[in-house]
């Protein structure tokens, strides 16, 4: 038996905006605290609630939402040296790929020809905005190529769990993929080609809705 997710969406949701608030405002230094609580939050509110999961499940999602906390962290020092966005690109990296695997353990192998046809629409999406962005990546080309190939592989096995779980679990996992990639576009967007007003706000926004959205999907999923 697990906290509701009724309960704990409110200190989750304040926490976000109190991030929000913080990040648009003269105390923007103090990011660094109110910044890390978001994922630290969520990190321990799923390994209290997690453990009714399988055992791969747990850790592998614990694991993400590890290093998607440590990714927080480094890009939080991005302005100091390029070394902390690499380490954060790589953590981030890396919390895809073990998201990927929790929603592999759940693949459709015969799925309809429209989540075909939505797997190719995101392949699509993913090679517009590399290209889109190439002009502006210099030597960072390579990891953004890898990084784009790792959430194509999160949102790809996130849709192909259509029909191995309950509908409210493929749907939370699905479109909290999708908030990932609109949260990393942005930030990619922002940092390699133009400004976008109110990035900040637009990044965490839809960066945390999907971290909760997927945690509340992987709690809530079971076999059909």
């Amino acid at each position: 038996m697990h906290i509701g997710l009724s309960n704990f969406k409110y200190i989750f949701g304040g926490l976000v905006v109190l991030d929000i608030l913080v990040a648009n405002s003269s105390f923007a230094q103090y990011r660094i605290l109110t910044k890390p609580l978001i994922l630290l939050s969520l990190l321990i509110y799923f390994g209290y609630s997690g453990k009714h999961l399988d055992k791969s499940t747990y850790f592998l999602t614990l694991a993400a939402l590890i290093l998607s906390f440590l990714g927080d962290v480094f890009l939080l020092f991005d302005s100091i040296s390029n070394l902390y966005f690499i380490l954060g690109l790589v953590s981030f990296l890396l919390a895809h790929l073990a998201y990927g695997f929790v929603f592999l353990k759940k693949w459709n192998k015969k799925p309809s020809w429209s989540i075909h046809i939505i797997a190719l629409a995101l392949i699509s999406y993913g090679t517009a905005l590399f290209l889109y962005l190439k002009s502006g990546l210099g030597a960072l080309t390579y990891p953004v190529i890898l990084y784009v190939l790792g959430i194509m592989f999160m949102g790809i096995s996130a849709l192909r769990r259509i029909q191995k779980v309950n509908r409210k679990s493929f749907f939370f996992v699905f479109i909290g993929a999708v908030f990932f990639v609109i949260s990393d576009s942005i930030l990619a967007v922002h940092m390699f080609k133009q400004e976008i007003p109110w990035s900040s706000f637009l990044i965490m926004s839809t960066y945390a809705l999907a971290q909760y959205l997927i945690v509340k999907g992987i709690l809530s999923q079971n076999n059909c």
